[in-house]
Formats: C-alpha cells, sequence, structure tokens
C-alpha cells in the first residue's frame, strides 16, 4: 500500500524539510517498500524548474499492517522526542494525525487507521 507522509513544523516550511531529512533516515531502517518525496503542484512563479517537489512530504510503499504500525509509532517516537510539529498520514481516503502528545485515544486512533488502511489496500 502506498502511504502519504507530511509533516509540518510550527517553525515553517524551511524547517519542516530540514526535519523531514532527518526523519527520512530513520524510516530508513525500517522494512519498507520505497520512500520517496511527493511531486509538489506547480513550479514557483519566475522559476526555471522541471518537476518540482515537496520535500515536506514523502510517499512510501507499506507491505501490509505490521510495517504499518511499526512505521506509525517510529513516527510517534520521533515526534514525541522532537516535541513540537505534527505528522499527518493518508492511506486512500483515511487519515490519521499524529502530535507530540501520546494518548490512549491517540492510540485508538491509531489502531483504526492501521485497520483501515489494511482493509483498503488488497496488497497488505
Amino acid at each position: 500500500m502506498d502511504l502519504e507522509l507530511i509533516l509540518s513544523d510550527p517553525n515553517g516550511a524551511d524547517d519542516a524539510q530540514r526535519d523531514m531529512e532527518f526523519l527520512r533516515e530513520e524510516l530508513g531502517h525500517l522494512a519498507l517498500d520505497q520512500i520517496g518525496f511527493r511531486p509538489g503542484g506547480a513550479p514557483p512563479s519566475g522559476t526555471r524548474s522541471g518537476d518540482v517537489v515537496d520535500y515536506a512530504s514523502l510517499v512510501i510503499g507499506v507491505a501490509g499492517a505490521p510495517a504499518l504500525k511499526s512505521l506509525i509509532l517510529l513516527a510517534q517516537d520521533w515526534l514525541a522526542r522532537r516535541n513540537s510539529g505534527t505528522i499527518d498520514l493518508k492511506v486512500g481516503d483515511h487519515e490519521l494525525h499524529l502530535t507530540s502528545v501520546s494518548r490512549s485515544d491517540q492510540r485508538r486512533a491509531i489502531e483504526a487507521f492501521v485497520q483501515a488502511a489494511n482493509i483498503q489496500s488488497p496488497d497488505a
């Protein structure tokens, strides 16, 4: 299944892009099918650019619920260590919003997201 991961930083897009490099490095230690930056929209006006890339968003290939849970736990731990920012995860129509706060309702939301994403993806 393909998952979109979007990092938001309260200090702005430049910090989010820098932080994404650190998160991407940690994600590289997981057994994921692929990790790549999400293509962006139109290039900024006045620029001469080919493909635009959003460096605060990743597209990640995940093979099933166990890998998805590992990714979510890593992202949640990473946010808790930073104590700021948010990560939004999207699989199809399903979205999960992670913050640096660890609460039982967030754990329930994670379980529901993993289950819904796993049901939606036939290759999971």
